[in-house]
């Protein structure tokens, strides 16, 4: 019976170290992602070693996200080893920003700017130079955290000055949050990236159900069509 208990105990360790992890404690006021020190950045960001799909989807898809905290990383992480997809993480162009001090007031402000003039290029926060031919994707994935109900500012950026390079293409949504609905990210996507086939429906996956996000992005693949 021993000898059955550590077999079982190491079973049970080793699932749970290889399903994505819950790594955005839930934070109700403000509706965001919290701060975390990130994950490593060259986790797979380009290719397939997962065993349980040896046959990743094949396409001309990019993945374009941003994460403040490792959240928004972990669920793309996982994604990629479902699909095979090239992969654009921005950054913004000014370092060590601490957008959680003074009561989030930094990132708070940053969506105020976007609100309060939307179509206007220095409402939106500089990123780093990001090179990408859009014109070789027929598919965009856009993985975003929710900043007070609507998409963190720096990846707004992003689709601000691209936006109109992605008419005609497949765009999939995945929003990370605390809790909040996605609705507001869903119009902010919209709103930047208007004349783009919006695949649906977008994945909304809470700190909660983080822990699940291998089988919801598995499902949400299919039901958009990038798997089968």
């Amino acid at each position: 019976m021993k000898k059955l208990f550590y077999i079982l105990l190491a079973a049970g360790l080793f699932f749970g170290f290889t399903s994505c992890e819950d790594d955005e404690p839930v934070i109700d006021q403000p509706q965001t992602e919290t701060p975390d020190n990130g994950g490593d950045e060259n986790d797979n960001e380009n290719g397939n070693d997962n065993p349980e799909n040896p046959n990743p989807a094949e396409g001309d898809i990019l993945v374009v996200y941003y994460s403040y905290t490792n959240n928004t990383h972990t669920i793309v992480t996982d994604l990629l080893t479902q699909i095979e997809a090239d992969v654009v993480r921005i950054e913004p162009a000014e370092k060590g920003l601490d957008y959680a001090a003074n009561n989030y007031a930094l990132g708070s402000a940053l969506i105020a700017a976007i609100r309060e003039n939307p179509n206007d290029a220095s409402s939106y926060p500089a990123i780093d130079p990001v090179e990408v031919e859009l014109e070789n994707y027929a598919t965009v994935i856009v993985a975003a955290p929710l900043w007070w109900s609507n998409m963190a500012a720096p990846l707004q950026t992003f689709l601000f000055n691209h936006g109109s390079e992605m008419a005609g293409k497949n765009i999939g949504l995945i929003v990370s949050s605390a809790s909040s609905g996605i609705s507001g990210v869903e119009a902010d996507a919209k709103r930047l990236i208007p004349e783009g086939n919006f695949l649906t429906p977008s994945l909304w996956i809470r700190s909660s159900q983080t822990s699940n996000c291998h089988a919801m992005t598995a499902e949400w693949l299919e039901n958009i069509g990038l798997i089968e």
